[in-house]
């Protein structure tokens, strides 16, 4: 059985390349993380315009019929009966 050799050379050459492979594993996380905070950056705009409406929501589905009620009394609907209407 022939025995390998492995030499200086071939263990720095085995470590650039891993090196190499290391610096391009940090700059995808790197990316990735940036993408993930625009991401993030995008979604508490998105809760914040959300919960602004729902809140709008909320004043104007208990002030309305407030105002409804308010105003019903005074609003005077008149009424014909059958008999009273002309074609």
């Amino acid at each position: 059985m022939a025995e390998h050799e492995v030499s200086h050379g071939d263990i720095y050459h085995k470590l650039g390349a891993l090196e190499g492979k290391l610096d391009a594993v940090i700059a995808s996380v790197g990316e990735k993380r940036t993408d993930l905070g625009e991401a993030f950056r995008r979604i508490n705009a998105l809760e914040q315009g959300l919960a602004k409406w729902a809140g709008i929501a909320l004043v104007a589905s208990i002030i309305i019929p407030l105002v409804v009620s308010a105003a019903a009394p005074r609003i005077h609907f008149p009424s014909a009966s059958p008999s009273q209407v002309r074609p």
